[in-house]
């Protein structure tokens, strides 16, 4: 059947992609066990603080564009032209807006640096503005590889990317530790200059994919610029939502600016425990993202009683998405007492707020299958309100939290954000665009997953024994057993 074959490809998508991408974080990811032993919580605390506000900048820079470029480039009257058309006006008008911006950045540094608190590294300030102007123009190429199915280029240059980070933070840090233009270079400034190198030699893999400036047209973009602004608010608050917690506990946080860095870099590096929920729903959302917007198909699934094609399985794809990502919560938490090895043991204290972190992701990766309905009707200003929505609650409620409870506050606040942000999107979406999802399948694999966790915490225990070891691969095969309990209750098709 063509839908069969439609959830194959989507899997296979899901897998090439997650798969580049995943061994391509976790290379990323080996650094923070070298980071976490080389750098005190503080000081790994200006790295995450850095990081948090690039993640807010890499959205401001690419303003949606990305997704545009899918949606219009895949419309059915589209034609090879017209394809064209909407690769070059999108990528032209990133060009032009990442200079703008970059050069605000590099201009203002000193005083970007004094707001940031961190007046003595307006360097990264102006390495950043490189960074991002770097990023944006490399993010239609990416997506015009995915989009034509060179997934090979794509995840070879990707690869690419990452080992060349990883590589020169591994010799610089780790082994080498040159000085910087003559003089003695703090190990945290090779951090972001293998960034900065990095992604320089991934541009230049790129710029053969650029487009003719002529095939560059005004009204090509302002139809594509109109879908993609709520689009861009709808990202900004939901990276706001995702990095927001970090940046506000050094503002917050009562004491000096060095006892909040403390906090910072502590609740960044448990963050990382919770690291693979958040590839397998970044796997799946760049897998399902072409996938459901490139099929041309109505939001809406087709009778089965219908002669016709069926549209994608939206349902069956929602359940087999949270079978897999309680997988991944029960492995993690099972396993902590090794994985916690990950992180530094100066670091270990934090860990009580992984499992919040894990169950937070679970329901981010719910909301972006559901998010689709808004996407494929062309509807995006839902995406803004329901954006803006949770960003008030993550503002609010780390405002309230932080000075009372520190990165604990932020671990709960990011649960209840996206718990929330999953909420409405699906009542929202039931009632405009409804679609039968098996929410009887998916309440009763939560039930299970979580009574599984529970017999884990009060009869196995964290420490990992021989005979803890076995119980806890039982646990684990126990969880698929709720697939053809669910198909024998006929809750998925």
């Amino acid at each position: 059947m063509k839908s069969s074959s439609d959830l194959r490809q989507l899997a296979s998508q899901t897998v090439l992609y997650g798969l580049s991408t995943v061994l391509g974080r976790l290379l990323n990811y080996l650094l923070v066990p070298l980071h976490t032993r080389l750098f005190a919580p503080a000081e790994y605390g200006v790295i995450t603080d850095f990081y948090a506000w690039a993640a807010l900048g890499a959205v401001l820079y690419t303003y949606g564009m990305e997704t545009a470029f899918f949606r219009f480039r895949n419309q059915e009257n589209a034609s090879t032209g017209n394809s064209s058309k909407v690769y070059a006006s999108g990528f032209y008008a990133l060009l032009v807006t990442s200079f703008a911006l970059s050069s605000l950045l590099w201009l203002g540094a000193e005083h970007w640096a004094l707001l940031l608190k961190h007046p003595e590294h307006s360097n990264y300030i102006r390495w950043f503005a490189i960074i991002f102007t770097v990023d944006a123009l490399s993010a239609l190429p990416f997506a015009k590889l995915r989009q034509e199915g060179r997934s090979l280029q794509y995840v070879t240059i990707k690869f690419s990317n990452i080992l060349i980070l990883v590589g020169m933070q591994v010799y610089f840090l780790g082994f080498k530790q040159t000085p910087l233009q003559g003089h003695q270079a703090a190990p945290l400034d090779w951090v972001f200059m293998s960034n900065v190198f990095a992604n320089l030699l991934t541009l230049l893999f790129l710029v053969r994919l650029w487009p003719r400036p002529g095939d560059f047209q005004w009204s090509t973009l302002k139809p594509m610029l109109a879908y993609a602004w709520p689009l861009l608010v709808a990202g900004l608050a939901g990276m706001l939502n995702e990095t927001v917690d970090r940046i506000m506990l050094k503002f917050r946080w009562a004491g000096t600016t060095e006892q909040a860095l403390w906090q910072v870099g502590l609740y960044g590096a448990v963050y990382k425990l919770s690291i693979l929920m958040s590839l397998f729903t970044q796997a799946f959302r760049m897998g399902a993202e072409p996938y459901f917007l490139g099929s041309g198909q109505s939001v809406q699934e087709d009778d089965p009683t219908d002669a016709r094609p069926r549209q994608p399985r939206y349902g069956e794809v929602f359940w087999y998405y949270s079978l897999a990502g309680w997988g991944i919560f029960l492995t993690v938490m099972l396993w902590l007492d090794w994985a916690k090895v990950f992180i530094g043991s100066a670091y270990h204290e934090g860990l009580a707020v992984v499992p919040i972190l894990l169950a937070a992701n679970l329901c981010l990766g719910w909301y972006y299958n559901h998010s689709i309905w808004f996407k494929r009707s062309d509807q995006t200003r839902w995406g803004l309100w329901l954006g803006l929505g949770s960003a008030v609650i993550t503002l609010v409620g780390n405002w309230w939290g932080i000075p009372l409870y520190g990165y604990t506050a932020c671990a709960w606040v990011t649960l209840l954000c996206y718990a929330s942000l999953f909420g409405a999107s699906a009542l929202i979406g039931h009632r405009l665009h409804p679609i039968p999802y098996p929410w009887k399948a998916w309440f009763l694999l939560g039930c299970w997953a979580l009574f599984l966790f529970g017999v884990d915490r009060l009869w196995v225990g964290q420490e990992i024994t021989t005979m803890s070891a076995v119980f806890k691969v039982l646990l684990m095969g126990a969880l698929l057993g709720i697939i053809p309990l669910s198909k024998w209750l006929k809750f998925v098709a």
